[in-house]
């Protein structure tokens, strides 16, 4: 109690939110005994601690990624194998083995898994079609965020416990919902061609949707996948024909990005340990110095989900799933579930190519149920409130999602006011290229801190240290730059735009 009234003290007398965060620590305090322990969210097996102590890493990361790399051999023998065996086969290998990844990763805390999962089917079934989407949106999402407290309350830290998974069936079943109400609710002429292709006219069987919702490729980590897309998979209609009369393999295409993924795996266990985030806090470093280290360091904080990423997305290549289609040339596609488009995001020259390649899945499923959904003023602003809703309860995660907001409507004011008057020659759009390149890295590391740090005063700290100038330059770009150099008119900018 001595310590919980010094901290009282300390956060009142410090903080410019002082009285909120004061009574959001004691409730924090008050709560802790009364609740469950971190079990609640990881009473995984510990059959491998010996071999995290070698490593010198949390058993959790150790469960996780020997069930990722179990994946492999498991998605080639359900592709190979399997290939020819019964729907119902096709439904219940994936569904086992990703139960039994639940139960190994997380142990009893599954329960709250099967709990959210099971309500809403029977919400599906029980809900009046015209509200069936905001009804298990609402269920799901309430749940997650009752599981995003609880952890608050009990981890101080970064883990691999049971809310990732968590967070990745609720954007199922979210979309799920919002297709059924599509497809039994909206006529076709309503939808967008988007929704048409994922509209569902029935509620899937019990043995369907728990395949969906747990199938062993993406059960930890994503990426998210549509029920009509996986349906045609484990009905074999995935994949059609080519015109040359063959059936399209992503063998070749899902060992390449299996690669990728075991190079930024040696990256994270090398090189991450001797940058940690922390050091940004360092006073001890030049302007140029800590610059440097800023950029470096937050670039670091992306491999591991590069890693997770390409490993996930090589797995479901090699089950036979992610075909998006053939190109021009005939060639068959493979990225209808790629989640991240690594080079792509590091040579992006605006903060919208940023968005595009990063975390594709959950920016689809936002767009599904949020910026598509939302009155077009409030569009911006509920996509990024919705996606910190569901990343936690963590004030890092609002602070960066506000803050990814303002740097959204700064970035089209910024690109409207100025991009033009740079296409006139190639000099100019060279130079334009090179100034947005560096300001699109400075821009997304400065977003993107306090999501790393998850707290508060961390992220608000940094924001201080460079005088809030993100959010300054974001401002003027979104409010005065357009005042000051006005963008042209509307037609004027198409015609320049298909002339480029």
């Amino acid at each position: 109690w001595s310590e919980v009234l010094f901290r009282f003290v300390t956060i009142v007398s410090t903080d410019s939110l002082s009285l909120p965060l004061s009574l959001f620590f004691l409730l924090r305090t008050f709560l802790r005994p009364a609740m469950p322990g971190v079990h609640t969210f990881n009473s995984g097996s510990v059959a491998l601690q010996g071999v995290a102590d070698i490593v010198g890493v949390t058993v959790d990361r150790v469960n996780f990624v020997s069930c990722m790399f179990l994946s492999i051999p498991l998605a080639i023998i359900y592709h190979r194998y399997l290939g020819e065996a019964s729907i119902r086969t096709r439904k219940i290998y994936p569904l086992v083995i990703g139960l039994a990844y639940c139960w190994f990763c997380f142990g009893e805390a599954t329960k709250h898994l099967l709990a959210n999962t099971l309500t809403c089917y029977a919400l599906m079934h029980i809900s009046p079609p015209q509200y069936i989407h905001k009804i298990v949106f609402i269920f799901s999402m309430s749940y997650l965020t009752w599981v995003h407290f609880y952890r608050w309350i009990y981890v101080d830290f970064f883990s691999i416990d049971l809310t990732g998974p968590f967070m990745v069936s609720v954007q199922r079943m979210t979309t799920l919902a919002f297709s059924l109400h599509d497809g039994r609710v909206k006529k076709d002429e309503e939808l967008s061609p988007l929704q048409k292709r994922e509209a569902i006219r029935e509620v899937p069987d019990l043995l369907s949707y728990m395949s969906y919702l747990f199938h062993f490729q993406a059960v930890l980590t994503g990426p998210l996948s549509f029920y009509t897309d996986y349906i045609h998979l484990v009905n074999k209609t995935h994949v059609p024909i080519d015109s040359k009369g063959n059936k399209p393999d992503a063998t070749a295409e899902a060992w390449s990005k299996l690669y990728k993924s075991f190079v930024f795996l040696a990256l994270v266990a090398l090189v991450d340990p001797h940058f940690p985030i922390t050091a940004l806090e360092r006073t001890d470093l030049g302007t140029v110095q800590w610059v440097c280290l800023f950029q470096f360091t937050i670039a670091l904080q992306r491999l591991q989900y590069y890693f997770a990423w390409y490993l996930a997305d090589g797995i479901y290549n090699l089950s036979g799933f992610g075909f998006r289609g053939f190109d021009e040339n005939g060639e068959a596609q493979w990225d209808l579930v790629t989640n991240v488009y690594a080079y792509k995001f590091e040579m992006a020259q605006s903060f919208k190519e940023s968005l595009d390649a990063w975390n594709c899945g959950t920016m689809g499923w936002l767009r599904r149920v949020a910026f598509d959904r939302a009155l077009k003023k409030y569009r911006t602003v509920s996509t990024y409130l919705l996606s910190a809703w569901w990343h936690g309860i963590f004030m890092g995660y609002y602070l960066t999602f506000l803050t990814g907001a303002i740097m959204t409507l700064g970035g089209k004011g910024f690109r409207r006011s100025l991009r033009w008057r740079f296409l006139s020659s190639p000099s100019l759009k060279a130079f334009y290229d090179v100034i947005t390149f560096i300001g699109t890295k400075f821009c997304f590391c400065y977003m993107t801190y306090p999501f790393a740090r998850m707290h508060w005063g961390p992220g608000i700290a940094f924001y201080k240290r460079v005088y809030f100038s993100g959010h300054i330059l974001a401002i003027f770009c979104a409010a005065i730059l357009p005042v000051i150099l006005p963008p042209p008119k509307e037609e004027k900018v198409k015609k320049e735009v298909k002339e480029e």
